[in-house]
């Protein structure tokens, strides 16, 4: 009994899957999926049902024609093309196709033609009929014809995924990407480490001397798990593809700028978020620039921000009773469209927070060594090291 309980907990073990892989695949799920409706009938059929089933196929050919010369020429079927089930009603077949039309590979006229196929039940249905007679007529396929309709169709899947992969890092591993361009030591690089001579599974260790040890825990804890080694690899193999045009500069793909010491690289390698949300509250709201200082929005409203009830309605209510008794100038009417919005205010909050720091860290990665700087370093390194106990 005891063996048999431990079989089935070794089991467990290898099914289990770590929080970053299982948020790399759900994102995978939206973006890029294999295409399980694309198989070949196993079963033989005999030339008099192929020309049966070639006859059914032209009575579509004049009003689907485009949906299946998509099918024809290897293109993915139209599950495939905007990951849904067969078993999705309209309006998740409507949201997947507003993120594949912003995010993918495939043609606008492909993503559209699979949104208007699959959100109506009717040609959803005919749809069905011409996939199941299209797999039934490749069976009449000679060999070359078959391998090499196959491999177009999973060389569509193939750039999807590889595409999908490419947007993940973007939106997730930008302080890779962002020390990368900067000209900064790879993860190998800092570790001392031969990532052409790492064998399968072998542990990643520092070789270096020297090296921050907390440097060497965040880069080892990367490169020894499978997933973010996974992903870094692949930023690496690609990064010159990957990175946005607005990062490239004077005609080059990568500019050895980088001056910065170990504890210059784990800011940048930790805070890169920060700068980022940073950067994008700015760009939506841009006047807040002249109230994160000495004045801010609750300065004018004569509002201890400590004395702001937590309960969202309680807030509104707080601010807005405060709000009534003022006169109404156009920087009151600012302040109080700002601290009244739940979401707005807690941006907002998170500027006056972090305004400082954030700020000085834009340009501590190009700024060489000061007082001051390394004042900002040492402050973010403990504000992160504590949070990481």
């Amino acid at each position: 009994m005891k063996k048999a309980k431990k079989s089935k907990a070794k089991k467990a073990e290898k099914i289990e899957i770590s929080e970053e892989e299982l948020a790399y695949n759900e994102w995978m799920q939206l973006f890029a999926c294999d295409d399980p409706y694309w198989k070949f009938p196993t079963r033989y059929v005999d030339f008099s049902r192929l020309m049966g089933h070639g006859k059914k196929m032209e009575s579509f050919g004049e009003q689907y024609s485009n949906y299946i010369e998509d099918l024809l020429s290897g293109v993915p079927t139209y599950y495939c093309v905007l990951c849904v089930s067969k078993n999705d009603p309209p309006d998740v077949i409507k949201e997947a196709y507003q993120r594949k039309i912003e995010h993918s590979t495939y043609p606008d006229d492909v993503i559209e033609r699979a949104c208007e196929m699959l959100s109506d039940r009717k040609k959803r249905s005919d749809y069905e009929e011409i996939l199941r007679l299209f797999l039934k007529l490749m069976q009449g396929y000679s060999a070359k014809d078959k391998r090499e309709l196959v491999e177009e169709h999973d060389e569509w899947i193939e750039e999807e995924k590889d595409y999908a992969t490419v947007n993940y890092l973007m939106t997730h591993r930008g302080a890779w990407l962002n020390l990368y361009h900067l000209g900064a030591p790879t993860f190998y690089e800092i570790l001392g480490v031969d990532r052409a001579k790492l064998k399968a599974g072998e542990v990643v260790q520092c070789k270096n001397e020297g090296v921050d040890k907390r440097l060497v825990e965040d880069t080892c804890r990367i490169l020894n798990n499978p997933q973010l080694r996974f992903e870094y690899d692949f930023m690496l193999d690609r990064a010159d593809e990957i990175l946005p045009v607005d990062y490239l500069m004077d005609g080059e793909s990568r500019k050895p700028v980088w001056k910065g010491d170990d504890r210059m690289y784990l800011v940048a390698l930790r805070c890169y978020e920060d700068m980022r949300r940073q950067d994008l509250i700015m760009a939506e709201h841009i006047d807040w620039m002249d109230y994160t200082g000495d004045k801010t929005f609750y300065d004018v409203l004569t509002i201890d921000r400590d004395s702001i009830p937590e309960d969202k309605r309680e807030a509104e209510r707080f601010i807005r009773n405060v709000y009534k008794d003022l006169e109404r100038t156009p920087e009151v009417n600012r302040a109080y469209s700002v601290l009244k919005n739940f979401r707005m205010r807690a941006d907002y909050d998170w500027m006056l927070k972090q305004e400082a720091i954030v700020d000085a860290l834009h340009g501590v990665a190009m700024t060489e060594p000061d007082d001051t700087v390394d004042k900002i370093i040492d402050k973010m390194l403990e504000i992160s090291d504590a949070s990481r106990e």
